[in-house]
């Protein structure tokens, strides 16, 4: 392999790294507040999964009182 054959290849091989980071310059920025409203959701659903839809013992889980956990399923249309 030549000089100028290796200094392509080398050169294609940066832009492919370059190319492959610049996903990360594309990222929206964080928003917090969605994703915590995302993991709360998610925990919810899993704590009323593990306890049949019982709401009480879900809300015992997840330390929140029943009927803050009944407003949240209704918040998140669980």
């Amino acid at each position: 392999m030549g000089i100028s054959t290796y200094m392509n290849f080398e050169q294609n091989e940066q832009q492919a790294l370059w190319d492959a980071l610049s996903y990360f310059d594309n990222v929206e920025q964080l928003n917090l507040p969605n994703e915590l409203e995302a993991l709360e959701r998610s925990r919810i659903h899993d704590a009323l999964i593990n306890h049949k839809n019982n709401r009480s013992k879900a809300a015992s889980e997840l330390g929140i009182g029943r009927t803050l956990l009944i407003h949240k399923i209704k918040k998140y249309d669980l």
